[in-house]
């Protein structure tokens, strides 16, 4: 529960940190109306997930 508040708490993204995250979202195919990404990504994963499942990969590995 803390993890998922504490983006809450951490400061709001400056523009350059905002366009990293965005050129990544932009990479993996998730920005999907062309504007920028101004909040912070967060992933809860369930805690029995594996560290393969928790990393990727397969035949074309690629982030997600």
């Amino acid at each position: 529960m803390l993890a998922r508040r504490i983006t809450s708490i951490l400061p709001n993204l400056s523009f350059e940190e905002a366009l990293e995250i965005t050129k990544i979202h932009s990479v993996v195919g998730k920005v999907g109306n062309g504007s920028i990404i101004n909040s912070r990504p967060f992933r809860s994963p369930h805690h029995t997930v594996s560290i393969a499942g928790l990393i990727g990969g397969g035949s074309f590995p690629k982030p997600r």
